[in-house]
């Protein structure tokens, strides 16, 4: 055991699922947009909590449906009147697959003794996500940013999870995401970070930290 760590929090996509990024870049088939271009339009600001459609959606302001008109709108606004309809909750989940290395990680953490949770960006209609990772067996609590009204990166999303653990300090919280932005919001909040680029590495480098 790592004495310093009381608890792990990891992310749900890219983390303890295969990547929503794939997911996206299929939407776009054989159109000729930029996939560079297309994620903003879609998903809005990364680095921030802003009032972009999707945003709005993964915060619980709005249903899918609204969003997804309004980023059809930004979208038309960008010279894109073609542009390709959102993936939908079960399109975007039936697109993950569960990162096995890492939910066995996050398994072998609780029954270690650390306080475990998972926070993740999602929006009601993909409520489905956590079959698959098997997300309420798996950690002690889930931060859905659509059920708390708050979302990563922001600051106020990070302590609202350290109180859901019962107060944990921040510092002796180890948050575990595949976006930069979010690893550089959780820093902000003074937790400890583990950045996943992949999930085997990761999961392995998860366990040399915890000390198991």
């Amino acid at each position: 055991m790592n004495t310093e760590i009381d608890a792990v929090v990891f992310d749900f996509g890219g983390v303890l699922s295969s990547s929503v990024g794939a997911v996206m870049a299929s939407t776009i088939g054989d159109r000729e947009i930029d996939f560079e271009r297309f994620l903003p339009i879609m998903l809005g600001p990364f680095d921030d909590d802003t009032d972009h459609p999707w945003h709005r959606m993964e915060r619980g302001e709005i249903s899918a449906d609204q969003g997804f008109a309004e980023i059809l709108s930004l979208a038309a606004g960008e010279g894109y009147p073609d542009f390709p309809t959102p993936p939908t909750g079960s399109e975007m989940i039936a697109g993950l697959s569960p990162a096995e290395p890492m939910i066995a990680a996050a398994r072998t953490a609780r029954e270690a003794g650390y306080t475990t949770a998972i926070l993740t960006n999602i929006f009601h209609e993909a409520h489905s996500w956590r079959d698959v990772c098997g997300a309420d067996d798996l950690v002690d609590v889930i931060i859905e940013s659509c059920e708390v009204g708050m979302r990563k990166p922001s600051r106020d999303v990070f302590e609202h999870t350290l109180a859901a653990l019962g107060g944990v300090a921040p510092e002796r919280t180890l948050f575990l995401d595949d976006f930069p932005w979010n690893i550089t919001g959780a820093k902000n909040a003074g937790l400890q970070t583990l950045h996943v680029t992949d999930s085997q590495p990761a999961a392995a480098e998860l366990l040399r930290i915890l000390d198991l």
